[in-house]
């Protein structure tokens, strides 16, 4: 089972990618289902790069 933090990680970086994906899809008049997938793959990458990082020290 995955450590709990990884998951609060990954649920708090998909949650606040996809909102700035839909803020960027409404303001930049890209298509919101676009702009929610790829909000939400970055913030899966940036949860993911910022919790290894983290690890290291």
């Amino acid at each position: 089972m995955a450590d709990k933090n990884v998951t609060d990680a990954l649920v708090r970086g998909i949650l606040l990618g996809g909102s700035v994906g839909i803020v960027g899809g409404l303001v930049l008049s890209m298509d919101l289902s676009r702009a929610l997938f790829l909000g939400m793959l970055c913030g899966v990458l940036g949860a993911v790069t910022s919790y290894s990082r983290s690890k290291k020290k």
